[in-house]
């Protein structure tokens, strides 16, 4: 089974520099409701596009609204030889401080 934590326990898990949170809504919605500090922005619809820029020696914390869209960038890290965890309850349930595009 797939790695997965919680939303409230991201914050520490991306103090680590050997890990890395990412994004993967759309660029309207991170404008809408802002993203995690720190998080780098890889829309899901080109992700794919991005994968030769990542670093196989990191983790990989994949976030999204609710947990959905992470899930399936999670399991595509998988399948590519990553480290990735999936953050569960994604953005709709984080509580903690955001910036904004």
């Amino acid at each position: 089974m797939a790695e997965t934590i919680d939303i409230s326990k991201v914050g520490d898990a991306v103090r680590n520099e050997g890990n890395v949170l990412i994004d993967v809504r759309e660029t309207p919605e991170l404008e809408e409701t802002g993203f995690i500090p720190g998080a780098v922005h890889y829309p899901m619809s080109n992700f794919e596009s991005t994968l030769a820029s990542l670093d196989k020696d990191k983790k990989y914390y994949v976030i999204c609204r609710s947990g959905k869209r992470s899930e399936n960038v999670q399991n595509y890290l998988l399948e590519n030889g990553y480290e990735a965890v999936n953050v569960l309850g994604g953005m709709s349930s984080y509580e903690g401080p955001v910036n904004h595009i």
